[in-house]
């Protein structure tokens, strides 16, 4: 691979770790605590004046007659939630949540908001089984969660994830979105610019596996508790993607991107776990079942004391701090190729 290529990939790198601090600063100010349960572990009396702040936040201009719906139809959600759920320990986290003014706010915002997007797609040529690729920035942060919580319902197949833990990601969307994507093609770098830096082969997890994680063969194991938050309007994440698809084509048939873009709102973070249940609601009253795929970093944004790395290495992958995940460029490649044989 060539120098500029890395070089290059070191300073959009740092330039997006950078935007990422900002963001969690920023966040932090202003975080959205989730009540504590016997895989969450926070302060009651932050939590109370966090759902204050947040329900505030919410109601603020809602009509009368709005204010009186939302409740109704939050409740709505979540017992159908708990009427079509299986999973004994994903029964417990909803019921526990559900005492959450917080969490359920995120959930109806973020039904509402893939609802929109499921429906446009329903109008498409796919097929009734689908992939869902959820763009978005993301780290992991302060307890964990059973991985099944992740599929919470049967509409979600598997959530599959890409970056090792205590990882950044630059650049994947579109292979990810179109699949071609292998784990033969991850290089792995130092995204330090200056002060002590690692050399890039050193960052390459030692126990590096040669297939996704998926969270569906994780079953009831804890992982992090993923947190996402929107795409900014000069992160150049979304116009990547957009000049890629020009060049190599559209991400094609049965395969639907959401990018994760709510103007003005670029500071709000949320669980991905509410993500994938309003998902999962979404898509059980739609025609859809889906495999959703998360392109997000991934690195340790804790506060206080960080993870365990031997146990997130034990889970999966864990990358030394500072490491960064990109692509080689066989990976398009392999996209040509595949181009040109669609053609003939």
């Amino acid at each position: 691979m060539s120098e500029i290529y890395i070089h290059n990939l070191r300073q959009l790198s740092a330039a997006m770790e950078e935007l990422g601090r900002l963001l969690e600063d920023l966040n932090n100010r202003y975080i959205r605590v989730i009540p504590a349960s016997p895989v969450q572990t926070r302060s009651a009396a932050a939590v109370r004046g966090s759902q204050r702040v947040h329900r505030r936040k919410h109601l603020r201009g809602v009509q009368p007659s709005e204010s009186i719906r939302i409740p109704d139809e939050r409740s709505r959600l979540m017992k159908l939630a708990v009427e079509n759920c299986k999973n004994q320990t994903v029964l417990m986290w909803l019921r526990e949540n559900s005492e959450s003014s917080t969490f359920m706010f995120n959930m109806l915002d973020m039904f509402n908001f893939l609802k929109t997007h499921i429906i446009a797609e329903e109008k498409k040529d796919h097929s009734d089984t689908v992939d869902i690729i959820f763009v978005a920035h993301g780290s992991i942060r302060d307890f964990m969660i059973p991985a099944s919580c992740l599929l919470p319902l049967a509409s979600i197949r598997d959530v599959v994830l890409y970056s090792p833990w205590n990882c950044v990601t630059c650049g994947l969307a579109y292979g990810i979105a179109t699949g071609k994507l292998k784990p033969q093609h991850r290089i792995f770098y130092c995204t330090k610019k200056v002060g002590s830096i690692v050399p890039d082969e050193m960052h390459r997890p030692m126990k590096l596996p040669d297939h996704w994680n998926s969270m569906k063969n994780t079953g009831d194991q804890m992982i992090p508790n993923i947190i996402v938050s929107p795409l900014r309007p000069n992160d150049g994440v979304w116009k990547s993607f957009e000049s890629l698809t020009k060049k190599h084509g559209s991400v094609g048939r049965n395969r639907i991107v959401i990018p994760f873009i709510l103007p003005g709102k670029e500071a709000e973070s949320i669980p991905f776990s509410v993500v994938t249940l309003a998902l999962s609601l979404v898509l059980l009253q739609s025609r859809f079942k889906a495999t959703v795929h998360l392109d997000a970093c991934l690195r340790d944004s804790s506060i206080g004391q960080k993870f365990d790395k031997s146990y997130l290495e034990q889970q999966y992958a864990c990358a030394i701090d500072s490491t960064g995940l990109a692509h080689s460029l066989e990976m398009f490649s392999q996209v040509q190729l595949n181009s040109q044989d669609s053609m003939k």
